[in-house]
């Protein structure tokens, strides 16, 4: 068979070159896989726009922890503030306006980006090009895949590139092609769930209208014809429009709708305000279901995005959970890849996220009816009650949860409880809850920096010394002397042998978080060399977050996707190890032990014009 230009065997295979294919592709190179993305689209000829256009604070977070976010927020539309019409009117409280309440004092990210997905794919893509540009390949298509059961490489996948055949060995294949999944397909994943009766339309498009804050915030209309209209200002002058296709204009079909009748349902969608198109870059009328895969891996076969589950765009959570299901994914399948984590790690991804998926799809379906009008019946509402109303209940209800802040994990094999729970001494962080973000300086800064910041992806789990406070002395401060027994050990612990991060894969690094300020020198605050970068708690938040008690310490670990997995006492070192040498593989080689006692040499130099320089040591 010819072949095309794609490299064999990989690491990975990843099918589908959207937003989650892309991330997954990104974080496992950088990862130090061999990884081949195809998409059977070309992304330069498929429909430049339209599709997902909302980033929530979760996953912008996300993005930034991986190096993204930087590259597309001069691009996007910073969203800050919301409001609802009815008539004409403003009406307070309902709509958009539950995001805002639910990011206030949460996250560095206390907005919302609109950009259309084109954008952020362009990103990632570019990030990837920058590390391989080969990666990526468009106008390939995914044919076959079975699953040898023998070799390094046991799946092998065919593709079809430009009308020529060819085989790809690779160690997983990933399927993030999609809703209409190929992979999904040839798997035989059961794919459950139903087909809602609404339809719906959106389009983006350059606008001219008297509608107040119509370039400033997201807006919802509340029509009796067309469900709750949602407008949202984009990037680059364009607005999003989307409502509910009346019966008239949808036919019977939908096979005989055009361009000029989607324009004239907008305008009446938004009355009583005026909308004039000056240019529609993209339309869709589209059905809705919510569907999830009744699981998300097969051997070396994983689904993510779109491919495991789909559901309306009534609150913006395609893309969202899609890159909840990268940054998921990835670190996982990259450890296990490299050798690093027990393969039984990746049972996770399909516990979390689908667990996740399947409480989506249940609020989806809410929210799609009441945008559409429609109080489902579990509400029990009364005669004549406005959908919308419930709306805002839903809304709120979960509002955490639909923002990305509040997407928790239940406990697992890498999501640990406390050894000793309901103890003093234990941080109150709950494992399989998002890491929280709290104001830190670094030793000298004059300026805050997010803690999340500090714990950006390189494939490692982030461990988080709470070391306690600082008390004054007369020319400085100095860790209080509970704490500092508590952290000398702690030190000791880890130059030793013994310890799992030389007995055990390296899958960790330090974070030294101090309470107070007033310190000149970690070493000399803390009376021994700091474990990993320092930083400094002036004001108390990072402790109280993460449910700490300042005159005690603790320790708080946190997963590589920013997740907490494991809390302990600051004593609690065997605890600590127990925990990462049950996913850990055994290191195959122990480093020689070197430890970090200051040296016992002493010496001095001769330094003097017209000699040259020398050096006297003293035992």
């Amino acid at each position: 068979m010819s072949q095309p230009n794609i490299p064999c065997p990989v690491d990975v295979l990843v099918v589908g070159g959207g937003p989650t294919g892309l991330l997954i592709s990104y974080i496992l190179l950088r990862s130090g896989l061999k990884v081949s993305t195809v998409e059977r689209y070309d992304k330069f000829e498929q429909a430049l726009y339209g599709r997902a256009c909302w980033l929530y604070s979760g996953s912008m977070e996300l993005l930034d922890l991986n190096g993204i976010y930087d590259r597309i927020s001069d691009i996007g539309f910073i969203v800050k503030g919301a409001i609802t019409f009815l008539d004409g009117e403003p009406t307070e409280n309902r709509g958009w306006s539950f995001i805002n309440k639910a990011v206030a004092g949460q996250t560095h990210f206390d907005y919302c980006l609109t950009m259309r997905q084109k954008y952020i794919e362009d990103a990632i893509r570019g990030a990837i090009s920058e590390l391989d540009p080969n990666v990526v390949r468009g106008r390939v298509k995914l044919i076959n895949y079975r699953d040898t059961g023998v070799s390094e490489y046991p799946i092998v996948a065919t593709l079809e590139h430009e009308g020529k055949v060819s085989e790809v060995r690779c160690k997983y294949l990933v399927g993030a092609d999609g809703g209409r999944s190929t992979v999904r397909s040839i798997g035989k994943f059961p794919f459950t769930g139903t087909s809602s009766p609404f339809k719906w339309v959106r389009l983006d498009a350059v606008v001219r209208s008297n509608m107040p804050s119509s370039r400033s915030k997201v807006i919802a209309l509340e029509s009796r014809e067309h469900g709750n209209v949602l407008w949202t200002p984009l990037d680059n002058s364009r607005t999003r429009i989307g409502f509910v296709c009346p019966a008239e204009l949808y036919g019977e079909d939908g096979s005989s709708i055009t361009e000029d009748a989607v324009i004239a349902a907008a305008k009446n969608a938004v009355q009583p305000f005026s909308l004039e198109f000056e240019k529609i870059d993209w339309w869709t009328v589209y059905s809705i279901s919510q569907r999830v895969a009744e699981r998300y891996q097969d051997g070396h076969i994983i689904l993510a995005g779109d491919a495991a589950h789909t559901h309306s765009s009534g609150s913006a959570q395609g893309m969202n959970t899609g890159l909840h299901d990268a940054t998921n994914l990835a670190w996982k399948l990259a450890g296990v890849v490299n050798g690093l984590y027990e393969e039984s790690i990746l049972e996770t991804y399909d516990l979390e996220r689908r667990k996740t998926a399947e409480r989506l799809i249940q609020l989806d379906k809410d929210i799609s009816a009441l945008i559409s009008g429609t109080i489902p019946g579990h509400f029990n509402a009364p005669p004549g009650a406005n959908p919308n109303e419930y709306l805002e209940l839903v809304y709120t209800t979960n509002a955490l949860f639909t923002v990305g802040l509040g997407v928790t994990y239940g406990t697992n094999s890498i999501n640990w409880p406390p050894s000793t729970p309901n103890c003093d001494n234990v941080p109150s962080a709950k494992a399989g809850n998002r890491a929280p973000d709290a104001p830190v300086f670094r030793p000298g800064s004059a300026f805050p920096k997010p803690l999340r910041s500090m714990l950006s992806y390189i494939g490692r789990f982030w461990i988080l010394i709470f070391a306690g406070k600082l008390e004054p002395t007369l020319e400085s401060a100095q860790l209080n002397l509970a704490c500092s027994a508590k952290y000398h050990a702690l030190r000791e612990y880890f130059d030793s042998s013994r310890s799992f991060t030389r007995t055990h894969a390296p899958v960790s690094e330090f974070i030294t978080i101090l309470r107070g300020e007033g310190c000149l020198q970690v070493a000399e605050a803390i009376g021994v060399e700091p474990l990993g970068k320092t930083v400094y708690d002036e004001s108390g938040e990072a402790f109280a977050k993460y449910g700490v008690d300042e005159m005690v310490g603790g320790i708080v670990v946190v997963r590589p996707d920013g997740v907490v997995s494991f809390t302990s006492r600051l004593d609690g070192v065997d605890d600590l190890s127990h925990y990462f040498t049950s996913f850990t593989h055994p290191a195959k080689e122990i480093l020689n032990h070197r430890p970090h006692a200051p040296t016992q040499a002493r010496g001095g130099e001769i330094s003097v014009e017209g000699q040259n320089e020398s050096t006297v040591l003293h035992s």
